[in-house]
């Protein structure tokens, strides 16, 4: 009895000792890595880090070259701003065509167009000859209007073509408006397309064909198809 009384006290104090010498190596490892980590902040360097963290990291900026170019790329404009650039009625072109309209002088058949080649009949002359205007079937005293703005350079008198009255038109565009009475212009005055010139009479060098009035064209001062010359083509 005695024995086992002893040994037993044995083994309890034995288990005491042995609980305090774990709970001083916590605390000596514990002090251990806080002075390690101390040492470490006080240098400024970062604690170490796994090496999958430093993979990510290489992974992630080797796409980066230092020794690459690169160019600025000029702005696009969004879709919407496009087509509101799209939606503009009028380009500068456009108004400046619109400006250089013409107009027939007045309502009627082509009875005779122009041709600077191909002969055409005369029946006032009983012959093929070429035809420097364009004939526009109507009734002699028809009103002749101004086929586009301009102003009026000339008044003749021609025995092939009676009373002509020239207009410089825009575009470098002059017409001369043949046979006409009753004129409502004179030299200098400027006139607006569809202004009222004169009206229309017999031309004597066409004197048996149709009654109709014969209009010619030059554009920078070269003989041109008066139709075709004014877009009326």
């Amino acid at each position: 009895m005695k024995y086992s009384e002893s040994y037993s006290g044995r083994s309890k104090k034995f288990g005491t000792g042995f609980y305090v010498l774990i709970a001083c190596c916590l605390l000596i490892v514990g002090g251990a890595s806080w002075f390690a980590l101390s040492n470490y902040a006080d240098d400024g360097k970062e604690p170490p880090v796994s090496s999958d963290r430093n993979n990510s990291y290489r992974q992630e900026s080797s796409s980066y070259n230092e020794n690459t170019t690169y160019e600025p790329r000029e702005p696009q404009l969004s879709e919407s701003v496009a087509q509101s650039a799209e939606d503009v009625p009028y380009t500068s072109e456009e108004v400046k065509q619109e400006s250089q309209s013409f107009m027939m002088p007045v309502e009627g058949d082509i009875i005779k167009d122009y041709s600077a080649e191909q002969l055409q009949y005369s029946a006032t002359y009983g012959d093929m000859r070429i035809h420097g205007g364009v004939d526009i079937a109507c009734k002699n005293g028809t009103s002749v209007s101004a086929c586009g703005n301009g102003s009026v350079k000339a008044i003749e008198n021609s025995a092939s073509f009676g009373t002509v009255v020239v207009i410089e038109h825009s575009n470098g565009i002059t017409v001369r408006y043949s046979s006409l009475k009753d004129l409502q212009v004179k030299f200098g005055d400027k006139v607006k397309m569809g202004d009222i010139i004169g009206t229309v009479t017999t031309v004597p060098s066409e004197c048996n064909d149709k009654e109709h009035l014969h209009i010619e064209a030059t554009k920078n001062g070269k003989e041109v198809s008066p139709l075709e010359a004014m877009g009326l083509k």
